[in-house]
């Protein structure tokens, strides 16, 4: 039986994860399995805070508005 995997299917199996599902997989869908795993890592490496350079850009020119309005 031969079972073709879309994008979107080998996603789901990448966050929802099920038993024997991978031994399924022919070697082009494990490969690109492969490739969505090491951008999912990334992702999860990214940072998901502003910088404190960009907090004082925003705070500073926040304090000259308020003085403008005042």
């Amino acid at each position: 039986m031969t079972q073709n995997f879309t994008p979107n299917d080998l996603i789901k199996i990448l966050y929802e994860p099920k038993a024997g599902l991978d031994q399924l997989l022919n070697s082009e869908e494990c490969s690109e399995l492969a490739s969505f795993q090491k951008v999912k890592d990334k992702l999860e490496e990214a940072l998901t805070e502003p910088s404190n350079r960009s907090v004082e850009a925003i705070l500073a020119y926040s304090k000259i508005k308020s003085a403008l309005h005042s």
